[in-house]
């Protein structure tokens, strides 16, 4: 999908002007470090003692910051991009493993940033030192795009020291695609060990996750991976990272950043945009149906507050399929790029988003009957379908994430980082449902792997099986209205596109794809196998790369 519309005026919509790009001046320019020097040396030693403790980073100014892209026109002097925020995170020794008690985007005082810690490394130096390296991200506030960055530092020698140390910071890849930036600084922190709660727990959850993983392979050892996010496909420039499963294994690319390779691969954090279309509604929605029959079909008058009148015949299905019968203008992505929905992606509360969702796009036509793309009808799904648990928990605590999705992903075994989904920021603190998970490589294979093969976990049917055949186009294909062209079709939060002819099959082959702003592409293939990759240059092209693994493992 094409949000180029998006970026045309979103600069407007903020007030912030169209050709603004700030960054440094020469007097601060700088060469970032080798991304090397935030990973272990080759055969380091493992740490002395439990270095488990607290870390606390204090706000500061970047000392180097450039500007590599900035489409919307972003000031840095309005939102403080050059400022990094404080960070206060325990940490939890594994061998040589750290790990962060708290996963996903840490709320604070910013206006633009929130920190994202993952689990990294420590280490002994040859002078005995304890030497602690992360991988970290900026997350921007109230929407979906990361910037990667990397945390080292040395601890001391005293098990038992609290100490003033100094942290070195750099930012110098992301996955964002109006938004590319280098930063380094060196941040005054400190670090106070000792022990902390239910560390035991957080290190059987992190083991398991990492025994639950598929093992990989470099992808360069097949045949075709010249064909894999290929130059004629996506800009090697915007390559987050790629990967492909094949018969059980998982061949994966590095994560390329601009100061070299990022040397976390398996932790980076990846945003979803809109893959949570397909990961959270679509799955949220199939799950439900399981647990409650008929959820599908419940009215979104009754359900959402804001939505009545002409709302009245519109079921969960039609929102969840983007054929509501709300909308200003049929064409592709028009109303998905134009000021309304600008204005629904900048608003924090959950009043604000409701109102443009259901009020600001009139009815044009019954619902079922035309697919028009807009990430607003997914925000009201999500809002339905939390309305409906409520009502059949008789509680109003009971959460979509928490309670229907939470127990899918902890039974996969998936990491931690995707049970935090952005949500508005008043007291309801709904989900946004269509984008702003954040996830790893490993979670999307899982995730994959769990709708390819029914829906089941340890022989329990976990989703809805008539929503979940749907969704991957198996049956009675094509499912969907169609979408953008002719051989396109949406079904349940999933796209699915008609291969056939290129891969030169005797009949239709639909493929389900799950698709993100900026570049984000995974196919699901009728093998059982996956290709994706995620980037941020806006392609979305995949035939190729298809029709290599076809030649492989046959598709049709």
């Amino acid at each position: 999908m094409d949000f180029k519309s998006i970026i045309s005026g979103l600069g407007a919509a903020l007030g912030l002007g169209a050709s603004l790009c700030l960054g440094a001046s020469p007097a601060e320019a700088q060469e970032l470090r080798p991304t090397s020097q935030f990973a272990p040396p080759v055969n380091a030693a493992p740490p002395a003692g439990d270095q488990s403790g607290i870390l606390r980073l204090q706000p500061a100014k970047a000392d180097h910051f450039e500007i590599q892209k900035n489409l919307f026109g972003l000031r840095r002097s309005e939102l403080d991009l050059d400022q990094i925020p404080a960070l206060e995170i325990g940490l939890v020794q594994d061998g040589a493993r750290m790990i962060p008690v708290t996963r996903g985007p840490i709320r604070g005082d910013h206006v633009h940033w929130e920190w994202v810690v993952q689990p990294g490394v420590i280490w002994q130096t040859a002078s005995g030192q304890m030497r602690l390296s992360l991988p970290v991200a900026l997350a921007e506030r109230n929407a979906n795009c990361v910037h990667n960055g990397l945390l080292t530092m040395a601890l001391g020698k005293d098990a038992g020291a609290v100490g003033e140390i100094e942290a070195d910071f750099q930012i110098a890849s992301e996955t964002c695609a109006y938004l590319n930036l280098d930063m380094t600084a060196r941040l005054d922190a400190r670090f106070e060990r000792g022990m902390i709660m239910d560390a035991e727990t957080l290190r059987a959850a992190d083991r398991a996750e990492r025994a639950a993983r598929l093992p990989t392979r470099p992808i360069s050892e097949l045949s075709f991976s010249d064909q894999l996010a290929s130059a004629s496909e996506v800009k090697p420039e915007t390559i987050t990272g790629f990967g492909v499963v094949l018969d059980g294994t998982h061949y994966v690319s590095d994560c390329p950043t601009r100061a070299g390779p990022y040397p976390f691969c398996d932790e980076l954090v990846l945003p979803s945009y809109s893959w949570a279309k397909s990961i959270f509604a679509g799955i949220a929605a199939m799950r439900m149906e399981q647990l409650y029959p008929g959820t599908r079909n419940s009215s979104i008058a009754t359900y959402v507050g804001g939505c009545e009148d002409d709302w009245a015949d519109v079921t969960i299905n039609d929102t969840l399929n983007m054929m509501s019968g709300h909308y200003n203008d049929r064409r592709h992505e028009v109303d998905e790029g134009g000021e309304l929905m600008r204005r629904f992606f900048l608003v924090e509360t959950h009043p604000d988003k409701i109102i443009l969702a259901c009020r600001g796009f009139g009815r044009r036509s019954d619902p079922g009957k035309r697919f028009v793309y807009r990430t607003a009808d997914t925000y009201i799904t999500g809002t339905a379908l939390t309305a409906v648990l409520r009502t059949q928990r008789q509680s109003v605590d009971a959460d979509l994430q928490r309670d229907v999705l939470d127990p899918i992903w902890s039974r996969l075994m998936l990491s931690p980082l995707i049970s935090k989904t952005r949500r508005t920021y008043d007291e309801s603190a709904i989900p946004f449902a269509g984008w702003g998970l954040y996830l790893t490589r490993s979670d999307l294979v899982r995730i994959t792997q769990f709708l390819q093969t029914g829906g089941v976990i340890d022989g329990e049917q976990m989703l809805d099986q008539t929503m979940l055949q749907q969704a991957l186009q198996r049956g009675a294909a094509p499912y969907g209205l169609q979408a953008a062209s002719a051989d396109q079709r949406y079904r349940n939060g999933f796209w699915a596109w008609n291969a056939g002819p290129n891969l030169g099959c005797n009949a239709d082959q639909w493929i389900p794809l799950m698709s993100g702003y900026g570049g984000l592409t995974a196919a699901l293939l009728p093998s059982g196998d996956l290709y994706y990759y995620v980037s941020d240059g806006f392609a979305f092209r995949s035939a190729n790369a298809i029709g290599a693994i076809h030649q492989v493992n046959p598709q049709c």
